[in-house]
């Protein structure tokens, strides 16, 4: 490998707040050859850190980090792909959960902890966890905004010095440092974060791990796409020039944490650093439960208790924040209001060739397997026939028999669609009084009840 040295002169990226461009290379990363740095790949969590850091709930309560621990602790099911678990340790309430998280003793996920890049932290949390702790995070800004703009360094090469002070101090304690390369993708690669990494490795006889930041979403998974913004050669570029042991931590501004956390295992990076429901600052971090469904998709299920998924949702629902109907594997991702996909959905149970509209069953994740129709607008009479031959069972204990063919979910369906189209207004030429929420179950049996008697004769055949 060759040497590189820390470029005096200053880089910046600065697009005055636009969009960042992303004009693509001639030729693609390369994928690194296997190694145990490499593999086996790992996930760990930092929702109890970077995620408690989310702008939209002021506090994640003590007693609901235990009980997610313990959760975290379920779902890697002694797998121990679920590496990791980090914490803060700067305020009472940290430090007393960080005494109950250990005094859990659970091998997975191992406790790990975040500092500054300050050798007064570092003793600290010496002092703190009694030789329990192993490793811990360490900030070390990598990009010129941050190394210069934000914390005031005279030049990178003093800000590299000024980091390396406490990364040896946790090694003169036996806490293995894993540096946090933040901003990495606004960073002056082979300029600051390459010499850098090249310096710490050297100084740490290989000890050291590093965590490749991309902090404000910039990355991009596509192969072509540049440094410091595209991640497969960002990664595969730093595994080539430094050998180091590398994990990833995402941020989806744009929208591409998860995927640029697949790119990141594929082209090196042995670890990727998640937060459940992808909580933290702004458009938060990489999902936890997406990298563990891209983890069983490409390198199969360890064993994984992903039953778990469902109570976890709840738990946060219920302690921290609501989590978003729409976010994907946890969410409430098994309904559907279009005929279309109802009248699918209602062949796919019985279809030979398995579900037709569902990307998975939703027992998968610890859900209970119930009709998905929600009655809207756009519904058909697939989706009619589910929600009311599932309330006749509610009611009156036994399965409903209504068909599409029947002339009371006819009746039914016209009344709903009397319902949306509203009333016209010849005055103002407009439709006025349309319904705008959805029919529930009761809804559509008191419709059936209601229905002339003429309809409701071959409503059981």
């Amino acid at each position: 490998m060759a040497e590189y040295q820390i470029n005096p002169e200053k880089l910046y990226y600065n697009y005055q707040g636009q969009f960042p461009p992303l004009v693509l290379d001639a030729e693609q990363a390369v994928i690194p050859p296997e190694t145990e740095k490499l593999h086996p790949k790992l996930i760990t969590d930092t929702t109890m850190r970077d995620g408690a850091q989310d702008p939209h709930f002021a506090l994640f309560p003590v007693e609901a980090r235990l009980k997610y621990y313990d959760l975290l602790h379920e779902l890697d099911n002694g797998t121990g792909c679920i590496e990791q678990v980090e914490v803060f340790i700067y305020q009472k309430r940290d430090l007393w959960a960080l005494d109950k998280l250990l005094d859990k003793g659970y091998e997975f996920p191992q406790v790990t902890t975040w500092t500054r890049a300050l050798p007064k932290d570092i003793k600290m949390l010496v002092d703190v966890s009694q030789g329990r702790i192993k490793e811990t995070g360490m900030l070390a800004s990598s990009s010129d905004h941050h190394i210069f703009d934000k914390l005031g360094h005279p030049s990178k090469a003093k800000a590299a010095e000024r980091y390396l002070v406490p990364i040896m101090t946790a090694c003169e304690y036996g806490i293995r440092p894993r540096i946090h390369l933040e901003d990495t993708t606004k960073a002056d690669i082979y300029g600051f974060v390459i010499p850098f990494m090249q310096w710490v490795l050297k100084e740490t006889n290989g000890w050291a791990k590093f965590r490749i930041c991309d902090t404000i979403g910039w990355g991009s998974p596509d192969p072509y796409a540049p440094l410091p913004v595209g991640i497969p050669k960002l990664i595969s570029t730093l595994v080539q020039e430094t050998g180091a042991e590398l994990e990833f931590h995402g941020h989806n501004d744009f929208g591409l944490a998860t995927a640029n956390s697949i790119a990141a295992y594929r082209y090196g990076c042995k670890r990727v650093n998640v937060a459940f429901a992808g909580l933290g600052e702004r458009t938060g971090n990489t999902s936890l439960e997406q990298m563990v469904a891209a983890y069983i998709r490409m390198y199969g299920d360890p064993g994984f208790n992903l039953k778990t998924l469902s109570q976890i949702r709840d738990l946060l629902t219920r302690e921290v924040i609501e989590i978003p109907p729409k976010q994907p594997i946890i969410g409430d991702v098994f309904s559907t209001q279009a005929g279309l996909h109802q009248t699918g959905m209602s062949r796919g149970e019985q279809a030979e060739g398995g579900t037709i509209y569902l990307a998975f069953d939703a027992s998968v994740v610890g859900e209970e397997a119930e009709e998905h129709s929600v009655i809207g607008a756009l519904s058909g009479m697939d989706g009619i026939v589910a929600v009311l031959n599932q309330q006749i069972k509610v009611e009156t204990g036994q399965q409903g028999r209504y068909t599409t063919t029947s002339r009371v979910v006819k009746y039914i369906y016209d009344k709903i669609q009397e319902a949306y189209d509203g009333t016209y207004d010849s005055e103002h030429d407009a439709l006025v009084d349309q319904r705008r929420t959805f029919f529930t179950p009761a809804e559509l049996s008191a419709l059936a009840k209601e229905a002339p008697s003429k309809q409701r004769v071959p409503a059981r055949g």
